[in-house]
């Protein structure tokens, strides 16, 4: 990307650049790539919370030489409707359903930097960090749950560039909001289980706080990190590895729903709610290219008292990939956060370079070099 165009960009865009090319995005050579099939889109429409609003948002936002899309919270389109020909001209370029338009794999675009901001997106033409899509101008807006505020997906309109009038983007913000008054009147509200397991562990359901064992612990993180389900056999294997026990996991849940009731559902076991976990935060975090956002959420390795396969897995990628994003970054800020996190000598080492000598923090770190290199 031309310096000249980055230095003249609009904020939301500079900063959408500057994490599109920090995942290696080439503006030359990189198209969305087309994860689903037909099929398997048909399937997670299906499970989506969003599907009850697809006929109004089509209502609402059918016009001519555009086409009007949903996504789910990583990018998947998963409905695409309008004009036949743009449709087919979309299709030339991935912009169907079942690609993915996340930022960390094509780069700026309105859905992908609307998911990454939470906030509505207009990008148009030369604004898109790919090139392939300079002809097209895109609107888009996440839609919320009403109940818990969990971001659901986008909506978005895309068009040819001469084709997109300026009131698009107000047109598709008020769709979003109709979709989530929609949502209000007539979809359940769901519990939330909030997971706290990154240098602790601490859960609630809905407000109330969880008395957890560490076995809870470890079938709650496997069953977030997999959110279709598992079966026993699979949990078994991710919980104890080869010498694992259908039967035993089976015990362990049956004591689990004690506490969760019908919020862990079985064939498959899987939560009925809306997860959140501060680990979860953290990949959310890596996969959008943030470092400074994944280190803020870091607090610690995951359950470190604990020796699940799944467990022990996912702790060493969070640790791995936090690392070496706070290494590559060089913020400062970001520095001290991870090193908060446990004695790493060469975080340790930048931090030493960095901080001045007249810093008080200058000879905390100093110290704690001193005794990680021992």
């Amino acid at each position: 990307m031309d310096p000249v165009e980055l230095g003249a960009a609009r904020p939301v865009i500079f900063e959408s650049w500057r994490r599109s090319l920090a995942a290696h995005i080439d503006p030359d050579r990189h198209e969305a790539p087309v994860v689903y099939a037909r099929d398997e889109v048909a399937d997670l429409r299906g499970a989506h919370p969003l599907a009850a609003t697809v006929p109004l948002l089509t209502d609402t936002l059918s016009m001519d030489d555009t086409i009007m899309i949903v996504t789910d919270t990583r990018g998947h389109i998963l409905w695409c409707e309008g004009d036949n020909q743009t449709r087919h001209r979309a299709e030339r370029v991935h912009l169907t359903e079942g690609s993915r338009w996340s930022e960390d794999v094509i780069g700026t675009n309105a859905m992908g930097t609307a998911l990454v901001t939470g906030r509505p997106v207009t990008v148009h033409s030369r604004e898109h960090l790919v090139r392939t899509y300079h002809g097209w101008t895109c609107a888009a807006s996440p839609i919320h749950d009403p109940h818990t505020g969990v971001l659901l997906g986008v909506v978005d309109v895309s068009g040819p560039l001469r084709t997109m009038h300026p009131a698009v983007a107000q047109l598709v913000s008020a769709a979003a909001r109709l979709a989530t008054h929609h949502l209000r009147q007539f979809a359940p509200r769901r519990h939330v289980l909030s997971l706290n397991f990154l240098g602790g562990l601490h859960a609630d359901l809905d407000g109330r706080p969880l008395a957890l064992t560490l076995r809870n612990a470890e079938v709650l993180t496997a069953l977030a990190l997999h959110p279709k389900g598992l079966t026993a056999e699979q949990l078994a294997l991710l919980l104890y590895g080869e010498r694992g026990n259908p039967t035993t996991v089976r015990a362990e849940l049956h004591r689990l729903r004690a506490q969760l009731g019908g919020v862990l559902l079985t064939r498959p076991y899987r939560l009925d709610a809306v997860v959140r976990g501060d680990f979860l935060d953290v990949r959310t975090a890596l996969r959008s290219g943030d470092a400074g956002r994944a280190t803020r959420h870091y607090g610690g390795d995951l359950l470190p008292r604990s020796d699940a396969p799944v467990v022990r897995e996912e702790r060493a990628d969070l640790a791995a990939a936090v690392r070496k994003g706070v290494l590559e970054r060089g913020d400062l800020d970001a520095l001290l956060s991870f090193a908060d996190s446990g004695e790493d000598a060469e975080v340790l080492e930048r931090l030493h370079l960095l901080l001045p000598d007249a810093d008080p923090r200058h000879a905390l770190v100093s110290s704690r070099l001193r005794r990680a290199l021992e």
